[in-house]
């Protein structure tokens, strides 16, 4: 009985509908492009920061600037 209910459609109603690979695309292009603009916020606004601050969040003043300095789209 219960493999019926996980393969008989109509048992199914609670389930999500499956997502064409063009919507799961989509998706995963605003979750990266949602990634990179975290990133360049953040960088902005550690750049933006003054460095007496660094040590309240662990950095150095070399860490702050070797990050500032990596484009958006890199880790």
């Amino acid at each position: 009985m219960t493999a019926l209910a996980f393969t008989h459609p109509s048992l199914n109603a609670h389930a999500a509908p499956a997502r064409s690979p063009l919507s799961r695309g989509l998706a995963a292009l605003a979750q990266t492009v949602a990634i990179w603009e975290m990133r360049a916020a953040t960088r902005r606004a550690l750049k933006d920061m003054d460095p007496s601050r660094y040590p309240d969040l662990g950095l150095t003043t070399a860490e702050v600037l070797r990050e500032v300095e990596k484009p958006f789209w890199v880790a």
